[in-house]
């Protein structure tokens, strides 16, 4: 292969306002690994990211993507390629422009990002064919993921699960369209047992765990940054009732939301001695 590296980054942290647009396509090859939940707009079909996925995109696709939540983390590298190599790149059955969960994989592929990293913008001996050498090896171990008996049985469930991910980012977005695990199990066409078993085989927490974490970071959010009242926060955030929210906030804050907005307990407990 004579795959040839642009640019690249490593462990990139974006911040919130991080939201990036080539709408005439990048200009070059991108590949993205996917360490932080996105949203990825690829040539006008929007897709919900969860971290541990990879997303290779071609040089005129109409690209746009940003975080779902507070921050967006990805490794990143722009590259050209010969009609060959792309041809080679498809044989390992390599997709572009979709994103492709590869899970625990990830780690392996991030390291050698690492290094290749180092020696794109290195001047010791060889650097250019240790970086060539790096980038050959990680597409083919990419390859290799893909293909594992592993990646398949990933795939195949993330393939049923587009549905279910834009389920979780909603919620976290906008907790009050979901009220129950009932009105998620009907959006899902599912079994209540049905999408509570599919959910903590995807994402590895239970369903119910998840949107109690995603109501009360938009409540923190809510709180902190508006000054609607706490029962409008509590609708906001998918309750039905102002007590449930403010003993749910408690439990798993240490604060009222009262506190919380004020800041004086929360500045309290976490001073410096």
């Amino acid at each position: 292969m004579a795959i040839h590296i642009g640019s690249i980054g490593y462990n990139h942290v974006h911040d919130k306002d991080f939201r990036q647009n080539a709408l005439y396509g990048p200009g070059a090859f991108l590949f993205i690994l996917v360490k932080s939940p996105a949203i990825f707009e690829l040539n006008r079909k929007r897709y919900s990211v969860i971290k541990n996925s990879y997303v290779m995109i071609r040089r005129d696709t109409s690209t746009s993507y940003w975080a779902a939540k507070e921050n967006y983390i990805d490794d990143w590298f722009y590259f050209d390629m010969t009609n060959d190599d792309e041809n080679f790149l498809k044989q390992l059955k390599l997709e572009f422009d979709k994103p492709v969960y590869i899970g625990s994989a990830l780690d392996s592929l991030s390291s050698i990002i690492h290094q290749i990293s180092y020696e794109h913008y290195s001047a010791d001996l060889y650097h250019e064919e240790i970086k060539q050498n790096y980038t050959d090896t990680f597409f083919m171990l990419l390859g290799r993921i893909v293909q594992s008996k592993y990646h398949t049985s990933a795939q195949v469930l993330a393939s049923k699960n587009d549905k279910l991910t834009y389920l979780r980012t909603r919620f976290y977005e906008e907790p009050e369209l979901f009220t129950s695990v009932d009105d998620m199990a009907d959006f899902m066409s599912l079994s209540r047992s049905g999408l509570q078993h599919l959910y903590k085989k995807t994402f590895g927490i239970t369903l119910i765990e998840d949107v109690i974490l995603g109501r009360i970071e938009k409540a923190k959010s809510l709180l902190a940054r508006t000054n609607i009242n706490v029962a409008e926060i509590a609708a906001k955030c998918g309750y039905k009732t102002e007590f449930h929210f403010m003993r749910q906030f408690k439990q798993k804050t240490g604060f009222t939301p009262t506190e919380f907005r004020n800041g004086d307990s929360w500045m309290q407990r976490y001073k410096p001695e």
